[in-house]
């Protein structure tokens, strides 16, 4: 791809959807129907797209999409873009009870009973609430936990979940004890759930290299962005759970509220949006042009949004 073909925004991203075969976007079929509108079939008219890459999760010895669909919006109402996520690949979903009153994960659940051949192919993740309080205040029991799967089985519409985060905002790894870690055992055991982590958006560091001594922790999803790609403690962290073979995955990477204020920042910023990135999808790039982290999990609730960032994550230009 030229240089000047380096901008994906929404408007170069459809462009390149309907050219079929330019680029590293779309595998075209449309080019073969050409030679004969008569044998040109539904299935040869249609084109393939292009999936998101993969990345291994850790230690688990699957695979995910670099980009991973926060299902925090109300699902229910909008099934469009769980389906658009699957033409991409996206199929890492990651939702909770409490998203959007509710109705996130009862939209997840609502796909899965009008599409349930698509269950094996989405890896489905979900936390547990922390509602009553901070976990400083209330130490979730194992039966408190317990409680919280059986619901989240329930509302999703499925038997099992992929990735089950008990601890939703973890600001104190003194919760992660030998009885929660004897739970986690018997849920695997019976079959409840295939991996185990927690995310964290407090005194991540801490809880990371904390998990990072442990060897029952699969995944951690914590807090990542340009500004903590600039945190050495945060960065000590990472290593350890990468080296612990934890898989990683990044939320908030946008960082609202946040603005480049200092001269790195500014830099970085410049350096990118003279590539034709938009500061979005800039923000994405340099959280995974970190490999230790296996996807950036970002809320989209518009098919706009979802190919916006998609067309970030399959751009192959490398940042110096």
């Amino acid at each position: 791809m030229k240089a000047r073909n380096n901008k994906i925004d929404r408007r170069d991203f459809l462009r390149t959807v309907g050219a079929a075969g330019l680029g590293s976007v779309f595998v075209a079929a449309q080019a073969k129907a050409m030679a004969s509108k008569e044998q040109t079939t539904a299935k040869q008219q249609k084109s393939e797209v292009i999936q998101v890459p993969r990345r291994q999760m850790g230690k688990t010895g699957i695979e995910v999409p670099a980009l991973s669909l926060g299902v925090e919006f109300n699902a229910l109402e909008n099934q469009v873009v769980l389906h658009k996520s699957l033409d991409y690949g996206v199929n890492y979903w990651d939702t909770a009870e409490t998203y959007a009153g509710g109705n996130a994960a009862l939209g997840v659940g609502k796909f899965l009973r009008e599409n349930p051949d698509q269950r094996k192919k989405i890896f489905i993740v979900t936390k547990s609430s922390g509602s009553k309080g901070s976990y400083d205040e209330h130490k979730p029991t194992p039966a408190d936990v317990e409680k919280c799967l059986q619901a989240s089985l329930k509302r999703l519409n499925t038997n099992y979940i992929d990735m089950y985060f008990s601890f939703h905002g973890l600001s104190d790894p003194v919760h992660l004890t030998d009885e929660v870690k004897r739970w986690v055992e018997s849920a695997k055991r019976r079959k409840l759930i295939r991996f185990f982590g927690f995310s964290t958006h407090e005194n991540m560091a801490k809880c990371l290299t904390a998990a990072a001594r442990l060897d029952w922790i699969d995944a951690i999803m914590t807090v990542y962005n340009f500004k903590l790609a600039q945190d050495a403690e945060m960065q000590a962290a990472i290593e350890a759970c990468h080296k612990a073979g934890i898989g990683l995955v990044a939320m908030k990477t946008q960082a609202f509220g946040q603005m480049f204020e200092t001269d790195e920042d500014k830099k970085l910023v410049e350096h990118l949006l003279k590539r034709g990135f938009t500061e979005g999808q800039a923000k994405i790039k340099v959280v995974l042009d970190d490999k230790r982290f296996s996807s950036a999990c970002v809320g989209m609730e518009s098919v706009a949004l979802l190919e916006s960032n998609v067309a970030a994550v399959l751009n192959k230009t490398e940042l110096a």
